[in-house]
């Protein structure tokens, strides 16, 4: 079983960012997105999910789509964050920590 893990702080005030919208794009070798999970950052301002990964899964691209407009009340410069990976092992951790303000982000791949 793979698992997908993200966690998103704040770096305006250092808080976790809890309530984002999250989204979970597989996009397949023709460029067809279908949504492969959705949920919202936790309380901790995380996300986790377990994925049973087929053969065809780990073949295909994956995008998150971090929907951070309506997370800052003030400035809305970036409305969201998109981040395409790929998950090829099927029983591998993933771990996408992101650290988002209302102008920008920063990102790291975690294993």
């Amino acid at each position: 079983m793979a698992t997908l893990s993200s966690h998103l702080l704040n770096s305006v005030n250092g808080t976790h960012a809890s309530g984002v919208k999250v989204i979970i794009n597989q996009i397949n070798s023709s460029g067809e997105k279908v949504i492969f999970f959705e949920s919202e950052t936790d309380n901790g301002g995380r996300i986790l999910k377990d994925f049973d990964l087929s053969k065809n899964d780990c073949n295909c691209d994956y995008e998150m789509v971090c929907k951070t407009a309506d997370y800052f009340s003030e400035k809305k410069i970036v409305s969201e964050i998109i981040i395409k990976f790929r998950m090829e092992d099927p029983k591998k951790k993933y771990h996408l920590p992101i650290i988002i303000s209302p102008n920008g982000y920063s990102i790291w791949w975690s294993q």
